[in-house]
């Protein structure tokens, strides 16, 4: 998220935002029924980094995979990695042949 503090408590942040003068008042004998958060990658297709580099690869979540429309990351974190398992796999088997397993890799991408 690009603070200039990464170690920052959000959550604690805004605990002292709510008391606040200027605030307080909005909060006074508030009930709280629950509360989340969730920081959502939405950029679409050009904001999905490159996936493979030399030792390892981005799944899931870290790559950004994410339906925006329904919040939804789970099936596609899923068969992110799945499809990265098998580019590994036939990357190793094309290792095996002499090839360069970096290119190979390259299918996940």
């Amino acid at each position: 998220l690009d603070y200039h503090n990464p170690h920052m408590n959000l959550f604690g942040e805004f605990q002292k935002w709510k008391t606040h003068p200027k605030f307080r008042h909005f909060f006074q004998d508030a009930e709280c029924l629950q509360y989340g958060a969730r920081t959502l990658n939405e950029g679409g297709l050009q904001s999905i980094p490159k996936l493979t580099f030399p030792g390892g690869g981005i799944v899931g979540c870290a790559a950004g995979f994410l339906n925006v429309p329904k919040i939804k990351g789970t099936h596609t974190a899923i068969k992110s990695g799945m499809l990265a398992s098998e580019a590994a796999f036939f990357a190793l088997e094309d290792a095996e042949k002499g090839n360069d397993i970096v290119a190979s890799m390259s299918i996940y991408d």
